[in-house]
């Protein structure tokens, strides 16, 4: 076995061992082929192109879609339920501020809650509104069934987070704190999940007119329970509102609702792929949740509001273990066997 060739076999390493053990001798064959004759003294490797087509394969291969195993095509169907659900987070999340941002104008409220005043509050709140929508639309834009333009309008939003924390100088490794790295984490996880599991060989995309207007539908619903519990929080004392805090604010609100989606699930052996996404959007959720910075932190409040956000954290980690058991229970033990050991349909 030559040099090449064996770099070749440990470049197709990333497919999974069922689908070398069907091709890998005829991909190498045709590395070698397109590679001519070659010694092992001019130390040739693949090529860039090949090595990302290779990556592209083992993409389409693990996440499936089309044709692929059963498996493979419910991991591929977990991952677009799980790109789907965190985008329409994302867009929730920018139809709650759309509020807070639009009082930098002016237009709502009495006093904005930015740190600039004159020209850099209106370019900050003018980022803000821009980047709100850009996930709004990204969200519609995939409930559509228009898979690229969502794809470059979730990369587009994901860039710009980035963008407006450098600009206000807090990716720097003097000001880059826990909370900042978990809210990018769990901002970037449904942008990749969205890029790689939408591929060419993934199911088309069911348009929905109704989906698009869920997210604004669940923040109109948000903002209906803040002001019916919120005048009721703010005369509570620090102890209460300490534990109460964490249940309140919008990842809160979906901790809770991750939790009765699950324990639902649970019960009634709900399918796989669905398993499998709740499981994934458990995930962020936990990292936001880590309270290390509040760790060291004085007063019984914050104290309080540490542990319940440790608890959130031990609980949707319990669930996400739970449901990934009930999926890969759920699941075909033979791979490209259908029928063999596979759960019911939710």
């Amino acid at each position: 076995m030559s040099l090449l060739e064996q770099r070749y076999r440990f470049v197709l390493r990333m497919l999974p061992a069922s689908y070398r053990a069907e091709r890998e001798e005829e991909m190498v064959d045709a590395f070698l082929d397109a590679a001519g004759d070659v010694r092992d003294e001019d130390n040739l490797r693949p090529g860039l192109p090949e090595v990302a087509s290779v990556a592209g394969l083992a993409v389409r291969t693990r996440i499936g879609g089309l044709g692929a195993p059963p498996r493979a095509r419910a991991t591929g169907d977990a991952v677009r339920l799980f790109a789907l659900l965190g985008l329409g987070y994302h867009a929730a999340l920018a139809w709650d501020s759309l509020a807070a941002r639009l009082a930098a104008f002016g237009l709502v409220g009495s006093e904005p809650d930015y740190v600039y005043s004159g020209a850099g509050q209106w370019v900050w709140a003018l980022l803000s509104v821009a980047q709100g929508l850009v996930w709004a639309a990204a969200f519609a834009m995939l409930a559509l069934a228009r898979v690229r333009p969502a794809k470059v309008l979730a990369v587009t939003g994901l860039a710009a987070t980035v963008l407006m924390y450098a600009v206000l100088g807090m990716m720097t490794p003097e000001t880059l704190d826990w909370s900042l790295l978990a809210f990018l984490f769990a901002t970037a996880l449904p942008v990749v999940a969205l890029l790689t599991a939408y591929h060419a060989d993934a199911p088309p995309v069911r348009p929905s007119v109704p989906l698009t207007a869920a997210p604004l539908g669940a923040a109109v619903l948000y903002q209906a329970l803040a002001l019916t519990v919120g005048p009721r929080v703010a005369d509570s004392p620090v102890e209460t509102l300490g534990w109460l805090a964490p249940w309140l604010d919008p990842h809160g609100v979906t901790i809770a609702a991750l939790l009765v989606a699950g324990m639902v699930c649970l019960t009634r052996r709900a399918n796989p792929s669905l398993l499998l996404a709740l499981a994934s959007a458990a995930v962020p959720m936990i990292v936001l949740r880590a309270p290390f910075d509040y760790l060291g932190a004085q007063g019984d409040g914050v104290q309080a509001m540490a542990l319940t956000m440790l608890a959130q954290a031990a609980v949707l980690a319990v669930l996400a273990v739970a449901l990934t058991v009930a999926a890969i229970r759920a699941l075909p033990r033979v791979e490209g066997v259908p029928g063999v050991g596979q759960g019911r349909s939710a």
